[in-house]
């Protein structure tokens, strides 16, 4: 047996692989036969980037190129955020000083980790999740610890938040991690969610990360920057993302907000991973800025269009789900259509019939039966077309003998 060298760490142990590594293969086969695969299982857009950013792509090469950029991100790009963040209510945010800009929300949101927790401390993630966000916080050091929460918030409106949270708390838990709205179950926390997941933090003394990369796309309800809640604003990193609001997500810019001494940290952080965004990029995300809020006008009405579209089909289908408040995806509740059969051989036929969703255990433990389906990143024909397919193949699973 040949030697493998030295152990790897523990932090790499601890992340898994691609959500789409035990299908890769079924993928690749299908592809290779010459099969059109509709992908629904990324939260990408279909639309091109707003007209100005695609107008300095096509001008990126000068001499700016060949010097090192400001670790926090170009001066004009922060300033730029910080505008448009007091434009969007975030009222706490009082300046380029409390922004910081990374090489996408992920990385940006590592670094915030990085200046927030040593090893072992928890941290409480509102479940189901952005699938990223457990290994963001395992390679920090820090433990996930799950609480499934906005799923039952869709169907129930009284559950007690601070019990749900209270159970997984312990004498190690040092922050709470949420998404809204929600990826991937699209829910919109409201009023009366947010001033629970405020009183908790404060009454525990939590940092939170408050994932709000999906805040410009809310078709129902009401987005409100949870910094902006009375004493959030000393404990809260928010996550922002051009590659959502402005379909940027090649260019791999995003951000994150919060008080000065965090963002200070962060910053030494980045100083150690990336030092600079590059600089091509911010400058590509600022002429997005610059262009200012029609294009995401457009994204909301074509957005909110091709999610009515899609819960419409799921409902013909008889597909369970619930109808997501705000961005990119429709989270389906497959259990009752799977029966004995297992989500991967769904997934499975979902390949062969040309379709791709992502599998819910990405999103927690308590999901495994579930499955993410994104209505944005292709139009909206094809996203009709993919759930037709996924229809077809869970119709033939219900022919199949379970394996």
């Amino acid at each position: 047996m040949p030697a493998q060298g030295p152990r790897l760490s523990a932090a790499a142990s601890a992340v898994r692989p691609s959500v789409f590594a035990s299908l890769q293969a079924r993928i690749d086969a299908f592809r290779g036969s010459g099969g059109e695969l509709i992908p629904l299982q990324i939260g990408d857009t279909c639309l091109p980037p707003p007209a100005r950013a695609r107008a300095a792509l096509a001008a990126l090469a000068d001499d700016s190129l060949a010097t090192y950029g400001a670790v926090p991100g170009l001066p004009e790009l922060r300033a730029a955020l910080a505008v448009r963040l007091a434009a969007a209510g975030h009222a706490t945010v009082r300046g380029p000083a409390e922004v910081h800009v990374g090489a996408g929300c992920t990385h940006a949101l590592f670094c915030a980790a990085r200046a927030l927790f040593d090893p072992g401390d928890e941290v409480l993630v509102v479940t189901p999740y952005w699938p990223l966000i457990v290994g963001v916080l395992a390679t920090a050091g820090a433990v996930p610890v799950e609480v499934p929460l906005t799923g039952r918030l869709h169907r129930e409106r009284d559950v007690d938040i601070a019990s749900s949270l209270g159970a997984a708390k312990t004498a190690r838990t040092r922050a709470l991690y949420f998404s809204s709205p929600g990826n991937p179950d699209g829910y919109v926390l409201g009023a009366r969610d947010l001033d629970a997941l405020a009183a908790f933090a404060e009454t525990h003394d939590l940092w939170v990360l408050s994932d709000e990369v999906y805040a410009d796309f809310v078709y129902e309800g009401e987005h409100r920057p949870f910094a902006t809640l009375p004493g959030m604003a000393e404990r809260t990193v928010t996550c922002h993302s051009l590659s959502k609001s402005h379909a940027l997500a090649g260019a791999r810019v995003g951000y994150v907000s919060g008080p000065e001494r965090v963002i200070d940290a962060v910053r030494r952080m980045s100083n150690h991973t990336i030092y600079n965004v590059p600089v091509a990029m911010q400058r590509v995300a600022l002429a997005a800025l610059e262009d200012g809020d029609g294009f995401l006008e457009q994204a909301r009405r074509l957005y909110r269009e091709a999610r009515d579209a899609a819960c419409e089909r799921l409902r013909e289908h008889g597909i369970a789900h619930d109808a997501p408040h705000g961005g990119s995806f429709v989270f389906v509740d497959l259990d009752e259509r799977l029966g004995p059969h297992s989500l991967s051989r769904a997934l499975e036929l979902g390949i062969d019939h040309g379709v791709l969703l992502a599998p819910g255990d990405a999103f927690g433990q308590a999901h495994a039966r579930s499955a993410r389906l994104c209505f944005t990143g292709v139009p909206k024909a094809d996203v009709l077309r993919g759930i037709d397919r996924f229809a077809a193949a869970l119709a033939a699973l219900a022919l199949e003998t379970p394996r």
